[in-house]
C-alpha cells in the first residue's frame, strides 16, 4: 500500500514540477505551455533564420524541391525508467527537436506520451545525431518529431 501511495505522490510531484517549470502563454483564451523548442523556434523566427519542419525518422514522403534530407546517424534507445516499469506505463512518446546545421540536437521537449516516460525519451532524443539537412546546397536547422515506443516486457 505504501508503494502505491509513494508512486502516486511522486507522479503528482513530477507533474506539478513540469507544469510550474514551463512558461505560460495565452492564445485564444486557453493557456498553453511554451517549451524550450517552441521558444527557440520563436527566437529564430524573430532573427529571420530558416528552420525547416520535416520528418526525421522513417520518412516515406516526398522531399520538397531543393531540400536534401539529413539521415539518422545515431538514434539512442531510451532507458525505461524503473518507476515507469513498476507502474506498467507504456506507449508512444513524441519528442519535438531542433537540429542544428551540423546535425546535432540543440533542443528537445516532449509533446505527447505518458509523463513517467517523457524524461527518458527527451534524454535519448538529445543524444541523437543526424547528417546535415541542406536547402539549395546550404545546411539549415531542422525541426521535427522523434517518436519512442515503450513496451512493458
Amino acid at each position: 500500500m505504501q508503494k502505491v501511495i509513494l508512486l502516486a505522490s511522486l507522479l503528482i510531484c513530477l507533474t506539478s514540477v513540469n507544469v510550474f517549470a514551463q512558461e505560460k502563454t495565452t492564445t485564444t483564451g486557453t493557456e498553453q505551455p511554451k517549451n524550450a523548442v517552441d521558444k527557440m523556434l520563436d527566437e529564430a523566427k524573430e532573427r529571420g533564420e530558416t528552420i525547416l519542419s520535416t520528418c526525421l525518422v522513417d520518412c516515406d514522403g516526398a522531399v520538397p524541391e531543393g531540400v536534401e534530407s539529413g539521415r539518422v546517424l545515431e538514434l539512442p534507445k531510451p532507458v525505461y525508467p524503473p518507476i515507469a516499469m513498476a507502474a506498467h506505463a507504456s506507449g508512444t512518446v513524441g519528442v519535438k527537436v531542433i537540429i542544428d546545421v551540423d546535425g546535432n540536437v540543440i533542443a528537445a521537449a516532449s509533446i505527447s506520451g505518458h509523463p513517467l516516460l517523457q524524461g527518458a525519451a527527451v534524454n535519448a532524443a538529445r543524444n541523437a545525431r543526424f547528417s546535415p539537412t541542406k536547402l539549395n546546397g546550404q545546411p539549415v536547422k531542422v525541426a521535427g518529431v522523434i517518436e519512442y515506443n515503450f513496451v512493458v516486457q
